[in-house]
């Protein structure tokens, strides 16, 4: 009996080292360089200039893109709702701009540009 309790004990034990390991691992941010070369006198940017988030009909809140684009090696990036296609409108108020409003700081916070959008 003592000695099923101290097997079952260490393997809680391991388990439990084993899920913080794995969040501590999740948690690493890395980010995925693109090499373009500069023409001279010209700064090369990469960008992705339509993104759409649960405002339009994207499945993700608007801090995600930025994170993504980061990881993605993106240097600028553009949130485009669309303007009339509305699926989620029962469950958020429309408000054109809230987008780029929630996704602003965090894209300051990763030295990302993040360039007011709409798709039309």
């Amino acid at each position: 009996m003592k000695t099923e309790y101290r097997l079952y004990r260490r393997l809680a034990l391991v388990t439990f080292f084993l899920a913080i390991s794995y969040f501590a691992i999740s948690q690493i941010r890395v980010r995925d360089e693109i090499e373009f070369p500069d023409i001279p006198g010209y700064l090369t940017l990469k960008c992705d200039f339509h993104m759409h988030t649960v405002f339009s009909d994207g499945n993700v809140w608007p801090t995600v893109r930025p994170e993504e684009a980061w990881r993605e090696g993106l240097d600028a990036i553009s949130i485009t709702d669309h303007i009339e296609y509305q699926p989620h409108k029962e469950d958020l108020p429309t408000n054109h701009n809230r987008s780029y409003e929630i996704a602003l700081p965090k894209s300051e916070e990763l030295g990302l540009l993040l360039i007011t959008g709409a798709e039309i």
